[in-house]
């Protein structure tokens, strides 16, 4: 249960972010978390959530972020296999 708490970064995530620069601060980190609680509550599978400029496809049940992308990415992409959309700010 405590693992749930905890928002994870897949390998691609992380090489995606490194390469984009894309950091989150902790407090980020908490909000998005607190996002992701709430559409695991709805049922939500595999959601779309964009923080300011930055749009992370996270896999809801096991809480980790599949890849990462910032704004100038996100303007010409298609996001296919998502069941929510979570638009944080």
């Amino acid at each position: 249960m405590l693992d749930a708490q905890v928002l994870k970064f897949s390998h691609h995530a992380e090489v995606r972010m490194q390469q984009r620069g894309i950091k989150l601060q902790p407090e980020s980190l908490t909000k998005i978390m607190n996002a992701v609680e709430e559409a695991a509550s709805k049922g939500a599978q595999d959601s779309l959530v964009v923080f300011r400029d930055i749009a992370m496809i996270v896999n809801v049940p096991s809480r980790t972020v599949v890849t990462a992308m910032d704004g100038g990415q996100m303007k010409s992409n298609i996001f296919t296999q998502i069941d929510s959309a979570i638009i944080l700010s």
